[in-house]
């Protein structure tokens, strides 16, 4: 690249900050209720920073009880005209939505590139066009909220049951990927009839605040209703109460056992995607054409690790060992790490300074571990423009135990690890020593193996011979401590958001005067 394109590059990446800028300063110190951005009534904010720089590009409302109720109370006011909007026509409102997103979507994947220190390039763009498709095929999906009819032991007996939407429906999301997250639980809520409190990742709300603004251009008020703060103000309050009759919500298994704990006394039902420490499995007999690049691509490093589906446990059988981590290395050395503003960037920054001292402490722990080895990475950025934000290399290990906190916990950065071995079987048993059970990965050219795997392996999403991210119109959830019920499907709308009547009607017998 000439100088010349890297000045351009960077003049770019600087209007791209700026512009979104001026969008998080405008959505400063607001929530969206009833339809409209309005100023809180919570008197405190918090600050809300760029990982990339650290610098405050605005702050955002710590609600608490007093918010919480207004939103839920909009919410539920609005629920009983929009459950008896058609359900195309609310289709049709969603699908509308999305065209909006669409036609703003330059401008929205800045603010979520500017909230989350995600690159512009390889992640904010891909995750808003993947929100668009996301709405429109739940808007698209509306029509098929239908009941079944039952056969009746009785002749005279019409046996039915309905799909009605539950009500008010809390939506708390995580800050990794807060769009698509926010649509996943927006869209097949709304598209079934229910409305929607939203709180956001004290982290990353603009993005969402945004987003939710444009929707709402095509949506009734108080059918979308977004607020923030944190857990114990905010999201607390709104789990418990009592007009909330659908808890949906994604981030850490700590806090989705809080939450179900805090939804439990009034029998609401939760949805919850948690954590994961996922396999990505490579045999002997792999085209590594396919497995290397897809190794790397599933560490979701372009994401600096933060994902649930991440394949940061790489298991090699022994006789192509050297050859895959030769491989997945001289890979990592084409990441570009830089500024997430900038179209030439692969890698952005960590979320925060909690998640980054996290990364940084499992680095710790592996420096401190005898026969551990730094394949690639492991250290801080030289570059003094990286040093002033949250920036960590894309990073192999190997050499560490399997009982290692490296191979057991959920690091949540860009950290991966690999480890040998030579019995299948051994290795299945090992795959599956965690308390999670997200995704699994495996690379084989060798079908009835491939089989056997699918059918030991504990996990929900599980691949062969790719590792994608999860997507619109694919059920996808976890087993195990990784969650309870599926999302992005059909499946997740009929399941999660909508009641169920089962109606019996007697024919009686005819009138005589008719």
């Amino acid at each position: 690249m000439t100088d010349l394109a890297m000045t351009d590059n960077q003049t770019a990446a600087m209007q791209n900050a700026a512009q979104a800028l001026a969008e998080t300063r405008r959505l400063s110190g607001k929530v969206l209720i009833d339809g409209q951005l309005r100023k809180a009534q919570a008197e405190e904010n918090f600050e809300v920073i760029h990982p990339g720089d650290l610098s405050v590009i605005g702050q955002a409302p710590k609600c608490g009880k007093a918010d919480v109720d207004t939103a839920v109370e909009v919410a539920h006011k609005a629920f009983v005209k929009w459950k008896t909007v058609a359900a195309r026509d609310r289709g049709r409102m969603l699908q509308k939505a999305a065209d909006a997103i669409e036609a703003n979507a330059a401008m929205v994947e800045r603010v979520l590139a500017l909230d989350t220190g995600n690159a512009l390039r390889t992640q904010a763009r891909p995750e808003t066009g993947s929100s668009i498709d996301l709405t429109r095929m739940f808007g698209g999906l509306a029509g098929e909220l239908k009941g079944e009819t039952i056969p009746s032991a009785h002749p005279d007996v019409l046996q039915y049951s309905t799909r009605d939407p539950v009500g008010v429906v809390a939506g708390i999301i995580p800050w990794n990927a807060p769009l698509f997250l926010f649509v996943a639980k927006v869209a097949p809520a709304i598209a079934a009839g229910n409305t929607v409190v939203v709180k956001t990742a004290e982290q990353a709300p603009f993005c969402v605040l945004f987003l939710a603004e444009i929707m709402n251009r095509e949506l009734p008020p108080g059918v979308l209703n977004v607020i923030s703060g944190y857990g114990e103000d905010c999201g607390k309050p709104l789990v418990e109460h009592p007009a909330v009759r659908k808890v949906t919500f994604t981030g850490s298994l700590a806090v989705g056992q809080a939450i179900a704990s805090y939804a439990a006394p009034k029998l609401c039902p939760v949805t919850l995607e948690l954590g994961g420490k996922n396999p990505s499995i490579v045999l002997q007999d792999a085209d590594l054409d396919l497995a290397i690049p897809g190794i790397i691509d599933g560490m979701r490093y372009t994401r600096q690790g933060q994902a649930c589906t991440a394949g940061t446990r790489v298991f090699v059988q022994e006789s192509i060992y050297d050859q895959v981590v030769a491989g997945v290395t001289a890979k990592l050395a084409d990441i570009k790490l830089g500024n997430p503003m900038d179209e030439a960037t692969d890698m952005g920054a960590i979320i925060s300074a909690e998640q980054f001292q996290r990364t940084l402490h499992y680095m710790e722990i592996a420096h401190n571990t005898p026969d551990a080895r730094v394949l690639f990475g492991g250290q801080r950025p030289s570059d003094p423009e990286l040093g002033k934000g949250y920036f960590y290399p894309p990073t192999l290990l190997d050499g560490l135990p399997l009982t290692s906190e490296l191979c057991q916990d959920e690091i949540f950065g860009p950290v991966a690890t690999v480890l040998p071995f030579t019995s299948f079987d051994e290795m299945i048993v090992n795959a599956n020593d965690t308390p999670y059970g997200l995704a699994a990965n495996l690379w084989t050219r060798d079908l009835s193996r491939a089989m056997e795997y699918v059918d030991r392996i504990e996990a929900g999403f599980v691949q062969v011979n790719q590792c994608v991210a999860p997507r619109s119109n694919v059920s996808y959830g976890g087993l195990k401590m990784s969650g309870l019920g599926k999302e992005y499907a059909l499946d997740s709308m009929l399941n999660h958001f909508t009641c169920s009547k089962t109606v019996l009607i007697n024919r009686g017998t005819p009138n005589p005067g008719l």
